[in-house]
């Protein structure tokens, strides 16, 4: 009996731990921004950095495409200095943003119901398996109308890899 709950307990563990991370990889456009939206009226700062390309993904394209001119030594120190960086200067900044955000929508009563994301321009890529977007989406019966937020399709699914932005005017034209 002791050893079938200690099976059943590291199954769930495990289970909770795989499936944490399978949460920010969203399949579709939509289903990033429904997730972002919902990490925003639920004001789940976890949920959101879940939504984030993975820090790995990052420093590996960090080192192949913006390093790929300078010598093993200093790569090796810029790489060292990013990733140091990395949780206290990339990841506040998402933070601020997403906070900014919520105090948004919490101070103007945003209305978030029927939401239709579309890509208004696809960025240049760093690569087949990784293709960054600008997406949009209107924002009904709101003082602020317009929903910005940047993200990339990396091997088939889709992260938040930018900046969120909410504006009462258009701000960018699809392309």
């Amino acid at each position: 009996m002791k050893y079938r709950k200690i099976i059943f307990i590291n199954s769930l563990l495990t289970l909770v731990l795989l499936c944490n991370p399978i949460y920010g990889q969203s399949k579709s456009k939509e289903a990033l921004g429904n997730s972002i939206v919902a990490s925003i009226l639920n004001n789940d700062l976890d949920s959101f950095k879940s939504l984030l390309l993975p820090k790995k993904v990052v420093l590996e394209f960090q080192e192949n495409n913006d390093l790929e001119n300078s010598d093993k030594e200093e790569r090796d120190s810029l790489l060292t200095q990013y990733e140091a960086a990395y949780d206290h200067m990339i990841i506040s900044h998402y933070e601020s943003n997403f906070q900014e955000i919520v105090n948004l929508n919490e101070t103007n009563d945003l209305d978030w119901s029927n939401l239709n994301f579309i890509i208004l321009y696809k960025a240049s890529s760093k690569g087949e398996e990784y293709i960054p977007f600008l997406i949009h989406t209107k924002l009904n019966n709101s003082d602020y109308n317009h929903f910005y937020f940047e993200a990339v399709r990396y091997n088939g699914k889709w992260y938040l890899s930018g900046n969120m932005d909410i504006s009462k005017g258009e701000k960018y034209a699809p392309n």
